[in-house]
């Protein structure tokens, strides 16, 4: 059953399903694995895919293409139009109630601007986790044991010559800048391995946390100048950019392996490159990049770098999970006046009144509108 027809017959409307049309919600992506989800989300709001660039979508925004639509489920990876930024939603239609993000990052989303617009924005904390840290672990094992290495010589044919030798885990000290869910994950796992693991936090955890993950809080120098590998897990923004530079890889031990998990542009790359060619950096371990998708030359071509093409997160369990949340936190704004997960808070609109027992019938028309 239509969940406005729902409402408005508990109102004492007599209201049939045609005349009633569902809040239309853009998709500036498709969903790829939530696919039950997204017969239930249909149930209740009209899905439009969104199939072309920032232009035409700035173009169909002036023309009121979009004037009365809900919410809009961004993109996950690379989107087609583009960052959110000031420009893109000045142009968003007053109706628009939410953005939600299927990821955990939202530095390519200006968040002040949708907050002055009345827009809510959601991501999705947590859910990826375990595909990070496991992604994390990964690029350890491939700078500690020389496997990187190893492997592109095989593949060369060159066996293992040259390839030296590597540390065992258990014998290196770990150091995790960020202790949310991501660094805790890590922590895990690491302790799995038989890692000493010490953190950096802008708060430390309760002892009790801390005894759970067997970690040790550490201050931030001490972290950089102890440490054997150190794993960058913390969001970007203006306070975390270039957060490790030329001056803190100085701090840190000789050959230490660094491993960035986290955004490109916390790590400013020219400096590493300096380091790594110094052998003040051991090895790196990138997922991520300053220009991504564009990649230093020289990290590419050094011997002692494992490189992924930032797909940390990208399995089917971790992007269904994030699909999932996102549509969760549309359908939870629109229909409960809260998100679940929401980065910032504004003001709820109109279409939240008719969701509610506090129901403005001659708000439907300019709302609902299709």
């Amino acid at each position: 059953m239509n969940w406005l027809k729902t409402k408005m017959g508990s109102h004492g409307w007599d209201i049939n399903d045609g005349d009633i049309k569902k809040p239309n919600v853009l998709f500036v992506v498709p969903i790829k694995f939530a696919r039950q989800e997204l017969e239930d989300f249909e149930e209740y709001f009209t899905v439009k895919i969104y199939d072309s660039d920032r232009d035409e979508f700035i173009r169909r925004c002036k023309k009121g293409k979009y004037d009365g639509y809900a919410a809009i489920f961004w993109a996950a990876g690379y989107s087609p139009v583009g960052d959110l930024d000031k420009e893109l939603i000045s142009h968003m239609p007053a109706s628009i109630s939410i953005v939600a993000l299927p990821k955990a990052g939202y530095d390519t989303v200006d968040v002040e601007a949708c907050t002055a617009k009345g827009i809510t924005v959601t991501n999705t904390p947590g859910v990826i986790s375990a595909a990070t840290a496991d992604t994390a672990m990964f690029l350890i094992l491939g700078c500690l044991r020389k496997f990187t290495l190893a492997q592109t010589n095989l593949r060369a044919g060159a066996w293992r010559n040259n390839v030296g030798y590597g540390h065992d885990l258990a014998a290196s000290s770990l150091g995790i800048i960020g202790m949310g869910g991501i660094g805790k994950a890590i922590a895990k796992r690491a302790n799995a391995f038989g890692m000493l693991v010490n953190y950096y936090n802008r708060s430390r955890l309760d002892i009790r946390i801390e005894a759970e993950y067997n970690v040790q809080y550490a201050a931030y120098e001490t972290l950089l100048r102890e440490s054997d590998v150190i794993v960058i897990c913390v969001p970007l923004n203006a306070t975390t950019k270039h957060m490790i530079n030329a001056t803190q890889l100085n701090k840190m031990k000789k050959g230490v392996v660094l491993i960035n998990i986290a955004r490109g542009p916390i790590v400013e790359e020219a400096a590493l490159v300096e380091a790594l060619d110094s052998g003040k950096v051991g090895s790196a371990g990138l997922d991520v990049y300053e220009f991504e998708p564009k990649i230093h030359e020289a990290l590419i071509k050094h011997p002692q770098c494992t490189l992924l093409p930032h797909m940390g997160t990208t399995t089917e369990e971790s992007l269904r999970s994030m699909e999932k949340l996102a549509l969760k936190n549309i359908m939870n704004l629109l229909m409960q006046g809260e998100a679940v997960t929401p980065i910032n808070k504004v003001a709820a609109k109109a279409l939240e009144g008719v969701m509610t027992d506090s129901v403005d019938f001659s708000k439907i028309n300019l709302t609902l509108q299709g």
